[in-house]
């Protein structure tokens, strides 16, 4: 993380010597993050797109511009092992491995990526703890920001992102959040599950404060809220923390990946926050600095994305809601809820995908044919 004077420390699991690269900001330069490449199993979250990321990456090559993924592009905990995930996405390494030869690829390590000696020595990328562009741009994963990855990634984030997997694998659904996207009836059951078990604990720290023995619920409280609000579209709820970095800092643009949530943000201090969204489900994001301004795409249907999906967070709305609240709001009973009943007869998008074939052995590979390279070529950027 840089703190307002702009020296860099270690936090969070990575306690060594943190490494700061730079790039020079007059030159195009691409973006991507969060692909969570796994074994290619039905419970690989980056959906087989690998020929459209290959497509990507071509495509900077013929540019001569560099590519920066901005961590969390590999998902060991999911696929178990490193062996099963190179095997699983062999041309997509080989088109890494070509940007990384020529020097034009930088890897700058996110909350998923726990040993750099994977990146640096066993695949060659020129790896950084954040990258700075210029003197106005630093690129951050972002977990950095994170109120519960930040200081306890060492502790807590390893085993629980394996039994994550383990469980999703188990019951061949996904346990997922924003829940009105992954409305299965396993989530479903988990989000009712936790309602009761956060009802019987501050019951029991009540009856225990009552008879002489004083315990709070507090932790609990502000980490259900946190999981409301990134369930509300603040996922894992970095966008005030980031907010505040960029406006006391000394850097014009901040970029980060870590939420899923892609965007070009204005803020009102003239300075400008870009999300560089993932590469999970059907989702295919991507940033490019074209050496003055940023822009946000999908690089398979093309849609581009500025400030639109932060508007809630924006106004504040997010933030005035506790976890209680927001059950409150959207339990109807019976393990239905509000966001995820209303999604039903609105828009079809890759969440629909996701919710109709709920357990993953009825998830096919992804037919998306890559662009055709007279169209990629021609793909605005602007």
């Amino acid at each position: 993380m840089v703190h307002p004077g702009g020296t860099a420390v270690a936090v969070g699991w990575n306690r060594r010597s943190p490494v700061v690269a730079s790039l020079n900001a007059d030159q195009r330069i691409w973006f991507v993050s969060d692909l969570h490449l796994g074994d290619a199993t039905p419970s690989d979250v980056f959906f087989g797109k690998d020929r459209q990321l290959i497509a990507l990456v071509e495509r900077v090559e013929r540019e001569g511009g560099v590519l920066v993924i901005v961590g969390d592009a590999i998902d060991l905990h999911q696929a178990w092992s490193l062996t099963r995930v190179l095997r699983a996405h062999q041309e997509l390494f080989s088109a890494f491995s070509r940007l990384a030869r020529a020097d034009r690829l930088v890897y700058v390590i996110g909350n998923h990526d726990y040993e750099i000696n994977l990146f640096h020595d066993i695949l060659q990328f020129r790896v950084c703890d954040e990258l700075r562009v210029g003197d106005r741009i630093l690129v951050v994963h972002g977990w950095q920001f994170d109120p519960y990855l930040k200081d306890a990634l060492e502790l807590s984030h390893g085993w629980s992102t394996t039994v994550h997997h383990l469980a999703e694998r188990w019951l061949g659904t996904w346990l997922r959040i924003p829940l009105g996207e992954f409305y299965t009836r396993s989530n479903r059951l988990l989000f009712w599950l936790v309602h009761k078990f956060a009802l019987l604990a501050n019951a029991w720290c009540t009856l225990l404060s009552a008879v002489g023995s004083p315990r709070s619920a507090e932790n609990l409280n502000r980490y259900l809220t946190w999981w409301a609000r990134s369930n509300m579209g603040d996922p894992m709820g970095i966008f005030r923390s980031a907010i505040e970095t960029l406006n006391t800092g000394p850097w014009h643009t901040l970029v980060c990946g870590h939420s899923h949530l892609p965007g070009v943000v204005p803020t009102d201090t003239g300075r400008t926050y870009v999300n560089t969204g993932s590469w999970t489900f059907a989702s295919s994001h991507y940033a490019v600095w074209d050496g003055s301004s940023f822009t946000c795409r999908d690089w398979i249907n093309g849609t581009q994305f500025g400030r639109g999906l932060y508007e809630p967070l924006l106004e504040g709305t997010v933030y005035t809601k506790d976890y209680w609240q927001w059950w409150r709001e959207n339990y109807l009973g019976f393990l239905r809820f509000r966001e995820g009943e209303e999604r039903r007869v609105r828009h079809r998008g890759w969440e629909s995908y996701v919710r109709d074939t709920q357990h993953l052995s009825q998830l096919q590979p992804l037919t998306l044919e890559p662009l055709p390279r007279e169209i990629i070529d021609d793909l605005p950027l602007e």
